[in-house]
């Protein structure tokens, strides 16, 4: 597990897998690179998958608090992803940053797999009285707002979390989580904006990328609307529900999550 330094940052990255594709991964909010090891056992004989820790997670350096957040991840994942092309491989935040990538550099993409991609702006588009009506975030936010940190980690955990309950938890998971959580006020820019043009400049519609959207049966239902507008705007597009799984699939349901990746990859 060696480190780096790539876009500028420290970087802590680890490599799964002994299979010929090359896979960058890129994690979600409050994990780490090793959130991928469930799925790279399932997948490792087709690819070889470098898994980094975005800023301020795993052995990554802190995020700095000023740059867009989304714009060091990316900057970190181009310089990882080498000559290219790669497969890229991307769960929930970094889906936002995965799709961000294929968008502005396709040619140094091979395919595109989002896993319950929480690109927000997808819904501000087709389904902005969804957003209103819901306000499950608003709780969320207010506590974030307050400092509140710990009550921010808890609800952030009930609505976007594993499965876990909050205090059957260790003192340690739980102090991680709320350390954390103040970066998921920071992703929330490009999660609810439009970085790089992706929507305005329709540069979705032009992506030549094979695309695959996996969400969980179980998600938060923006989640279906986020990829029913994904799915609409990606030409080369394959689809897959993930029964009994929310949004952790990857690492709740490694297998099942890595049996549609295969058949994706082996181009069934």
């Amino acid at each position: 597990m060696p480190d780096g330094l790539f876009g500028g940052v420290e970087t802590h990255w680890r490599e799964m897998g002994q299979g010929p594709r090359p896979v960058l991964a890129v994690h979600c909010s409050l994990a780490h690179g090793g959130a991928w090891e469930g799925l790279a056992g399932e997948v490792g004989d087709l690819a070889t998958i470098r898994a980094f820790d975005l800023p301020g997670h795993g052995g990554s350096a802190e995020w700095d608090g000023v740059t867009p957040y989304q714009d060091v991840a990316c900057s970190m994942a181009r310089d990882l992803m080498g000559e290219g092309p790669v497969h890229l491989l991307g769960h929930s935040f970094g889906a936002t940053v995965a799709l961000r990538l294929a968008a502005e550099a396709p040619e140094r993409v091979a395919s595109l797999t989002l896993i319950e991609t929480v690109f927000f702006s997808i819904v501000r588009a087709d389904a902005p009285e969804t957003l209103e009506a819901d306000g499950t975030d608003r709780p969320f936010m207010a506590a974030l707002d307050a400092g509140d940190h710990e009550t921010a980690a808890r609800l952030f955990h009930a609505e976007w979390g594993d499965g876990r309950v909050w205090d059957e938890m260790t003192d340690r998971q739980r102090a991680g989580l709320t350390r954390r959580i103040p970066l998921i006020g920071a992703v929330q820019r490009s999660n609810n904006g439009d970085p790089d043009g992706m929507l305005a400049e329709r540069k979705l519609e032009r992506l030549p990328v094979p695309t695959l959207l996996i969400e969980g049966a179980e998600s938060p239902a923006h989640m279906a609307v986020i990829h029913d507008g994904l799915e609409r705007r990606i030409p080369d597009t394959t689809r897959a529900v993930i029964p009994g799984a929310a949004h952790m699939a990857p690492i709740t349901h490694p297998a099942e999550v890595g049996a549609v990746v295969r058949r994706f990859w082996e181009g069934g």
